[in-house]
């Protein structure tokens, strides 16, 4: 926001809701970028979690395999 603009919004509403409205624009900026911040962060987690959950299912694949063959011996 330009500074024409502000003078402009505070000559219209005055200068309680035009410093309101600045606020509330800066603080939905604000969230906006946490928000993207805490998607990238979930869709680390999630790829994380996957990588986990293969390691996971290769382990007691190969556990089993080793069960079974000591069985038969």
């Amino acid at each position: 926001m330009d500074l024409q603009a502000v003078v402009q919004l505070i000559g219209n509403v005055g200068f309680p809701i035009a410093l309101s409205l600045i606020l509330l624009q800066t603080v939905l900026v604000k969230f906006n970028q946490q928000m993207d911040g805490l998607e990238k962060r979930l869709a680390q987690l999630d790829k994380t979690m996957n990588l986990l959950v293969k390691t996971f299912h290769q382990s007691t694949s190969k556990t089993a395999i080793r069960q079974d063959k000591k069985e038969t011996d």
